[in-house]
């Protein structure tokens, strides 16, 4: 039950934390139009231009590719392993609606794409914390956040990765342990301490990025000003969030 009540406690922090993130960014004023050169007059070209940053890492790739290589394979291989784990909560239903698949089946293919994204995970982490170290000008400007947030993320893959491989964990009661965490009915975790530390570890990334730098993950780029906004400054005038209302006031 202590595992149970750590993930209401740090889901409980994500959210209100990125919550407060979130909000605290669409309030932010914008008094000018900053936009990145050359940028899109159009609101399609915008969209079109945030959909490059978000997934292909656009401006990124363009300044250095052999950062946007392990970068990318990191994004990539974090946002399919967590699909993966949402498709291994609901596999019965998923695997015979949508692939045709029984249960056995649906689980082989997990375990096969599961392993090699998991391979791909750590092998990108691992490729970015060795760069920081090697390259003089990241090493300078790097702080505590730049080296904790790295090995957390090895520790939890690492984790996931062992129980994996190694096998020693019961699927059945992890489902059972995870829906009924989801359910608001918790149960007993499965009795393997690589499953207890893989918890406790998401449970501190829960907590700790709201507060850290990878905050990002709740979609800074779509608040950018130098990237959500149109060039179109000679085609119509900017007014900025508080531009009327000094004015406004002293003409009342």
């Amino acid at each position: 039950m202590l595992l149970s009540a750590l993930l209401y406690l740090a889901a409980a922090v994500f959210l209100i934390g990125m919550g407060w993130r979130v909000f605290n960014w669409l309030r932010t004023p914008v008094p000018l139009k900053i936009v990145l050169t050359p940028g899109p007059k159009t609101s399609s070209g915008v969209a079109g231009r945030l959909a490059g940053e978000i997934l292909v890492f656009r401006s990124l790739f363009k300044a250095d590719r052999s950062l946007w290589v392990p970068a990318w394979l990191f994004h990539v291989s974090l946002a399919l392993l967590f699909v993966g784990h949402l498709g291994g909560l609901v596999i019965p239903k998923f695997a015979e609606a949508t692939l045709s698949m029984n249960e056995s089946q649906f689980e082989n293919l997990a375990q096969n794409a599961g392993s090699v994204v998991g391979v791909v995970a750590i092998v990108a982490v691992l490729w970015l914390f060795i760069r920081r170290l090697a390259s003089e000008r990241p090493r300078k400007i790097s702080t505590f956040s730049d080296y904790f947030s790295p090995v957390l993320l090895l520790l939890i893959i690492g984790t996931g990765n062992h129980m994996r491989f190694l096998g020693g964990l019961d699927i059945v009661e992890a489902r059972q342990f995870v829906w009924g965490w989801l359910t608001l009915s918790p149960t007993a975790p499965p009795a393997n301490p690589v499953f207890a530390a893989h918890i406790i570890l998401v449970s501190a990334l829960l907590i700790y990025i709201p507060f850290s730098k990878l905050v990002h993950i709740g979609g800074a780029t779509l608040f950018s000003p130098t990237l959500n906004q149109p060039n179109n400054t000679r085609d119509r005038r900017y007014a900025g969030s508080w531009s009327a209302g000094p004015a406004t006031a002293k003409a009342k």
